[in-house]
């Protein structure tokens, strides 16, 4: 135990001697978290519109402002042409362009009904998306209140409540989401390169002449890396919990429980591409290689249940994915340890799997 022990120690020393790496430790996650957290938005508002009134009445202006006020769009510029909407929207100056004909104002008014027009740029799904129903509702709404459209009575009072995030904040989905996402890339990150770069000094070389077993070397390995992770992951949460005001509802001693559950997988991922790496440069491409999958296939962003079956179980393979609705779980929904058997399980036994072949091919190279 001695000697686990003074493996241990040495590791800490040389975390504690090189600044990079406490930069990276205490600094990076919680201010990429922070960058990420205010950056990475899916609720798309304040949408640049630009706006032909050819009609120039109080009403059209009244129209414009119900717009204005529902936060989704902004009115960026006015013009003067249908080729000046056409050239906005060209360009990329504008998301939507408002087009209000003359005499909208006067066929309202007679019972005509009025054309009324807006041009959407459909390049981009998501805003594009937003753009066309918020318009028509707001549009739907603005004509009931100024009486030309009477209010409609339906047989079924259809009354859908939100539950978990109720005012549907971004942030309650994402910045759990970022808080997993940073633990997977950093802790491998930091492990393997820490690892490497003592082989290329030759240090592991002179960790083998000393009578140390090599279990003894691994656990030594191993555990500084592990407490470092929980702390990085303690500092996410509280930087979530106090930036972004996410809420915990849950046991918080259950999340950090599956939350070092989740670091150990990581870290037996990280320990695999040290074996596996020839220098640092190596081991980082290594563990970047599972960044990408990570953000598309687990669910961070995009829903999962609208994949096709065969990339849908592909991300089963991905340690991100369990641990997202683990943490989503316990954040937002108040989830306890048994609730999450299902995600729990798959990660517990990728711990088992990762860290066996990741010490077998370690102590392999070490023989």
């Amino acid at each position: 135990m001695g000697r686990i022990w003074a493996v241990i120690h040495k590791e800490f020393l040389h975390i504690v001697r090189d600044p990079r790496t406490l930069l990276l430790i205490f600094l990076l996650p919680v201010m990429e978290l922070t960058i990420f957290g205010f950056a990475v938005n899916t609720d798309v508002k304040h949408l640049a519109t630009v706006v032909y009134d050819e009609d120039q009445s109080p009403l059209s202006r009244r129209l414009v402002e119900a717009l204005v006020q529902s936060s989704y769009f902004d009115v960026s510029q006015r013009v003067q042409s249908d080729q000046e909407v056409r050239r906005a929207l060209d360009l990329g100056l504008a998301k939507a362009g408002l087009h209000i004909p003359p005499n909208f104002t006067r066929n309202l008014t007679a019972g005509y009904g009025a054309p009324l027009q807006m041009l959407i740029d459909g390049t981009d799904s998501t805003p594009a998306t937003t753009a066309l129903n918020t318009s028509q509702a707001i549009v739907s709404d603005f004509t009931q209140r100024e009486g030309f459209m009477p209010v409609q009575v339906v047989p079924i009072q259809f009354e859908p409540r939100l539950w978990y995030n109720p005012d549907l904040k971004n942030s309650f989905f994402l910045v759990p989401g970022l808080a997993g996402f940073l633990l997977q890339l950093l802790i491998p990150m930091i492990t393997a390169t820490a690892i490497v770069r003592e082989k290329e000094l030759g240090n592991i070389e002179q960790l083998l002449v000393t009578p140390i077993k090599s279990y003894q070397l691994i656990l030594g390995k191993i555990v500084p890396y592990l407490l470092i992770g929980m702390l990085i992951a303690i500092s996410v949460l509280l930087a979530s919990r106090y930036i972004f005001h996410v809420p915990i509802r849950g046991n918080p001693l259950t999340l950090l429980g599956l939350t070092l559950l989740f670091l150990t997988v990581c870290l037996g991922i990280g320990l695999f591409a040290s074996t596996v790496a020839q220098n640092q440069q190596q081991a980082s491409q290594i563990v970047m290689f599972f960044a990408a999958p990570s953000v598309l296939l687990s669910g961070f962003i995009f829903p999962r249940e609208t994949m096709p079956i065969p990339i849908y179980y592909l991300g089963n393979i991905i340690p991100l994915t369990f641990f997202l609705k683990i943490i989503r779980g316990i954040v937002l929904k108040g989830l306890g340890f048994w609730d999450l058997i299902p995600q729990i399980w798959p990660l517990t036994l990728m711990a088992i799997l990762v860290l066996s072949l990741s010490i077998a091919k370690f102590r392999k190279r070490m023989a």
